[in-house]
């Protein structure tokens, strides 16, 4: 009997197994399944739309990314040359205000040499003609003649 018993149970198991394999094959598991997919690809080709604009936008943020260093760097270029102008601009002030407030008293009887040699002197330290000029109370043009001389 108990054979009997587990027989009974084994055709039932195989009867359910077979019963099953059979019931995926049936429309509604068709509609259900196309049902399910077709928003899943409705969003895939969103999500890829959007992964494109993103990809987008990072190249155009990339590009003016690129145009913003590179005027950063140019600013900073000027930014230096103005510093450097006005640093020669407080020397040549401040030779200025030396000039006004002390006056340099030439003896009337310094030569021509002797003139000649003190610009000399100064475009050998590194002076440029007007610094030289307001140095020496002479004007440019004198300055750039006696140079002139030189070479």
């Amino acid at each position: 009997m108990p054979y009997l018993l587990f027989f009974v149970g084994l055709a039932l198991a195989l009867t359910a197994a077979f019963k099953l394999t059979q019931k995926k094959n049936e429309p509604f598991d068709d509609a259900l399944r196309a049902e399910v997919d077709r928003p899943l690809n409705r969003e895939l080709v969103a999500l890829f739309e959007l992964q494109e604009s993103v990809e987008s936008a990072l190249s155009e943020l990339d590009e003016k990314n690129q145009v913003y260093h590179h005027l950063v760097t140019r600013m900073e270029k000027q930014r230096e040359a103005v510093e450097f102008r006005l640093q020669q601009l407080d020397r040549l002030i401040s030779r200025a205000e030396a000039i006004l407030n002390n006056p340099v008293s030439r003896p009337e009887t310094t030569t021509g040499r002797v003139r000649h040699q003190e610009v000399y002197r100064l475009k050998d330290e590194g002076c440029d003609v007007a610094d030289i000029a307001a140095q020496l109370g002479i004007g440019r043009g004198e300055v750039e003649l006696i140079l002139g001389l030189r070479r």
